[in-house]
């Protein structure tokens, strides 16, 4: 084990499909890439000593309008009690994409809505001045396409967090707590292919309007994202460097 990829959702089939799209992004070989499932409210992380770094991968789970509160809940307090930890130590580097954005936002003293929610597409990340010199933003370009799908939306920032990228249609994409936590609104650990089979877990939970499936697999087939992608292989390189 020399990273972690926690995933708080349920279903074998998508959590393998997770765990195979973070590996093709990440550069890590399969025995790299520890996986630790959340899928029950008494569900645990389990140790991570000797990790590199921690990935937490994307989830169903909404703030704003939870389908099941009490596994949601149970879930939720896990990760936050782990982030919270690891930020008071200052040490592990842990990147967290989607799901995690409103979780972190919503529990460490920001805010969370609907206002700003992106049907599962494109869209066009934009650098932050502040993102000059964090290494999960080395060679980027100021601007680069990215794919999203998400009904929770952050309004305002959680306490001292630094805002490393936006959008036009949505103000937070991506944001660092502390020193050894990143966040990312828009999914870097997916490209068109990987984004199409995670859709298709999930038709029917609002990331698309009903019928509409074939029309956004379509939209999203051309979407070049080596630039979005090249975050987490950022990330493994920072985590190996420190």
């Amino acid at each position: 084990m020399t990273f972690v990829l926690i995933s708080p959702r349920q279903g074998q089939q998508v959590t393998a499909a997770e765990h195979r799209d973070f590996l093709a992004f990440t550069g890590l070989r399969a025995q790299e890439l520890d996986h630790r499932i959340l899928d029950r409210p008494d569900s645990q992380i389990g140790p991570v000593d000797g990790a590199e770094g921690v990935f937490i991968g994307g989830s169903p789970f909404t703030i704003t309008d939870p389908e099941d509160p009490e596994l949601q809940e149970a879930i939720s307090q896990t990760l936050v009690r782990f982030v919270r930890q690891q930020l008071d130590r200052g040490e592990l580097p842990i990147f967290a994409t989607c799901f995690g954005a409103g979780l972190l936002a919503h529990y460490f003293g920001g805010k969370v809505s609907q206002r700003y929610a992106e049907a599962a597409g494109e869209t066009q990340v934009e650098l932050t001045a502040e993102a000059q010199g964090d290494p999960m933003c080395q060679g980027l370009p100021p601007s680069f396409p990215a794919l999203c799908g998400h009904k929770d939306s952050v309004e305002r920032l959680p306490t001292g967090a630094t805002l490393l990228a936006r959008s036009e249609h949505c103000p937070v994409q991506m944001y660092r707590m502390g020193t050894n936590v990143w966040v990312s609104q828009f999914h870097p650990e997916l490209d068109a292919a990987a984004i199409t089979a995670r859709l298709k877990f999930y038709v029917g939970h609002g990331y698309m309007a009903d019928g509409e499936e074939e029309k956004t697999y379509a939209a999203v087939a051309g979407v070049r994202t080596a630039e979005a992608n090249t975050i987490l292989r950022n990330f493994v390189d920072y985590a190996r460097a420190r």
